[in-house]
């Protein structure tokens, strides 16, 4: 069974975002790589090579890049890469040329802590846009959740009822992941991490999951945690995570 794993953190958040290759296109604004909603993309104005630029002011650590489903990155070159001065870069991971345009997920080679990061695009042959850019650190649950989890689907499906009780039944969009976690009997240091996750979540910042069999969702938690003490040192809670589709 992998690892549970959420990345719930994302730098841009906090940092001075800007192009230093490339041309917003005002109409999908640079801001969208940082808004946590999916279905808005950034785009520039042409198709051309374009740098994206992560200025941070605090230094947070980061130990991952994600890039969700809806991008058009497919066949291109990237290049990820750090500087301490914004003078000289290094690669951070080596260039690449992306295949499909399914989830990028980068793990970096430990968690690094610089001032600017660079995502680079190269020669696309058509106008590329991004969803979101997650520059993030990954918390790794101590203890993975108990099995087995509430693993079912949640049908986008309003149901409608006519007067002689016909139903009726309007679809809004694709079903969606779901995932209920039981987290007893968690240790201290477990129980201030999912306090930090819940704080950070704040009831409105979807965040990255990656479940019991490794796949990556990007979505939100449905409901309180449900902290709750079950004996010194030891809490329990509940985590309901719903997929979030763009």
């Amino acid at each position: 069974m992998a690892k549970v794993k959420a990345c719930y953190i994302n730098i841009l958040e906090t940092s001075t975002v800007t192009l230093t290759l490339g041309t917003e296109d005002v109409a999908f604004p640079l801001y969208r790589l940082y808004d946590r909603e999916c279905s808005d993309l950034f785009k520039i104005t042409a198709a051309a090579t374009f740098q994206i630029k992560v200025n941070q002011g605090a230094i947070k650590a980061i130990d991952r890049l994600l890039i969700p489903a809806g991008h058009n990155l497919s066949g291109l070159t990237l290049t990820f890469s750090y500087s301490d001065y914004d003078a000289d870069d290094y690669s951070q991971v080596e260039q690449w040329t992306q295949s499909g345009n399914a989830l990028i997920d980068i793990p970096l080679d430990s968690s690094m802590t610089h001032k600017y990061w660079k995502l680079t695009v190269a020669s696309p042959s058509a106008i590329p846009q991004i969803p979101e850019l997650f520059l993030t650190s990954t918390y790794e649950f101590e203890r993975n959740p108990s099995r087995p989890c509430d693993k079912d689907k949640r049908f986008n499906v309003e149901r409608l009822q006519e007067a002689g009780g016909q139903p009726r039944y309007i679809k809004h969009g694709e079903p969606r992941a779901y995932r209920l976690y039981a987290l007893p009997r968690m240790t201290a240091a477990q129980s201030t991490n999912i306090q930090v996750l819940n704080d950070a979540w704040d009831g409105c910042k979807p965040f990255f999951l990656c479940d019991h069999n490794g796949v990556w969702l990007f979505g939100e938690l449905l409901s309180p945690i449900g902290l709750a003490e079950e004996s010194s040192d030891k809490d329990s809670c509940t985590l309901e995570f719903q997929e979030i589709p763009a």
